[in-house]
């Protein structure tokens, strides 16, 4: 299955941050990333950016607005 963590997030230039992989993870050469609110990352590269955007739109971010609004509504 998956894993979850934690990672602090660090300065890599002056206008660039970066985050560690898990050691836990397979990674490639290079890795293939979408991001908005959360960030989608193929570590081993293997599915293209343009697609992991489409799938993060259009199956991720709509699911978690509602499950967020939700949470939020059940704290209250």
């Amino acid at each position: 299955m998956g894993l979850s963590d934690r990672r602090v997030i660090f300065k890599t230039g002056r206008y660039s941050r970066a985050i560690t992989l898990p050691s836990k993870l397979k990674v490639g050469r290079e890795a293939s990333l979408a991001a908005d609110r959360l960030i989608l990352i193929d570590p081993r590269g293997e599915i293209p950016e343009e697609e992991l955007l489409e799938f993060l739109e259009t199956h991720i971010e709509p699911y978690l607005w509602t499950w967020l609004k939700r949470r939020q509504s059940n704290d209250e």
